[in-house]
């Protein structure tokens, strides 16, 4: 049985948010950056967070975001997966809750679920499937991997735990 202690949340900001035109982590609800609203949802269930950017955003996310953890896209690789190993490099031994930072409508609730089947399990990812499509980037990669627990995720060839959730938590904002 896991513990929470190992387990880390992972907020992904990282992305070159082409289609929306703008930092996606720095736009704001209520006054609120993105970024820190969804670290927020993780901090709330007791997690330590990190916020995975790259090299272009230091000075914009230090000046928002003063004081909180980021990790540094390494440029190992494109995409997310870059964030993913970059805070793996960072944090061998922890599990990894990785959230995007545009899912702003992703609730307690399935955040609770994600957890409980993580503490209770021993498959080596956990993520939701929502209308037919795995979602990677509300998920939990185990300590084996985050590489090859994501590229086994899309797959379909890693020890995976599936949930099934409500799909408005879902909503991803690509594009205003």
């Amino acid at each position: 049985m896991s513990t929470t202690s190992k387990l880390l949340g992972v907020v992904l900001c990282g992305g070159e948010s082409r289609r929306m035109g703008r930092d996606k982590g720095l736009l704001e609800t209520a006054g609120r950056p993105w970024a820190l609203r969804m670290g927020d949802k993780l901090i709330s269930q007791g997690l330590p967070v990190v916020y995975s950017i790259n090299k272009t955003q230091v000075a914009a996310y230090s000046a928002v975001l003063p004081g909180e953890e980021f990790v540094i896209d390494e440029d190992g690789c494109e995409g997310p997966m870059d964030g993913l190993l970059s805070v793996h490099h960072r944090y061998p031994g922890a599990h990894l809750l990785v959230v995007a930072c545009d899912m702003q409508d992703l609730d307690a609730t399935t955040i609770n679920q994600l957890i409980a089947a993580w503490r209770e399990g021993s498959a080596e990812a956990y993520a939701y499937l929502i209308d037919d499509h795995l979602q990677p980037f509300c998920a939990i990669y185990t300590t084996f991997s985050p590489a090859s627990s994501l590229h086994a995720l899309l797959k379909k060839s890693v020890s995976l735990h599936i949930l099934k959730g409500d799909a408005a938590a879902f909503r991803n904002y690509n594009g205003l």
